[in-house]
């Protein structure tokens, strides 16, 4: 299972809610335009296939891996969601 940020910029209402209810299946929504996902090879290919069917040329989702090493280092400002459910965060 790998960890994934993901980020997107779509104008679309209905397109965008579709996105959203994908991305929900893997992980959480830590803001308005950005969720953590964890998920497996094949999964994030399958993802990836019904986000491409699902967007328009003009629109952008981007997927940053996430070292699962580097979890514990991340910090966090204002509103306590914990980064892929771990403990261990520091939050300011």
């Amino acid at each position: 299972m790998m960890k994934w940020l993901v980020c997107f910029d779509i104008s679309d209402n209905k397109k965008r809610n579709k996105v959203v209810e994908y991305l929900e299946e893997f992980g959480v929504r830590v803001q308005k335009s950005v969720f953590e996902i964890e998920l497996n090879l094949n999964n994030l290919n399958k993802l990836k296939k019904r986000l491409n069917k699902t967007i328009e040329k003009y629109d952008s989702i981007r997927f940053y891996p996430v070292n699962a090493n580097q979890i514990d280092k991340i910090i966090i400002l204002g509103v306590k969601i914990a980064p892929f459910e771990l403990s261990g965060i520091k939050f300011l």
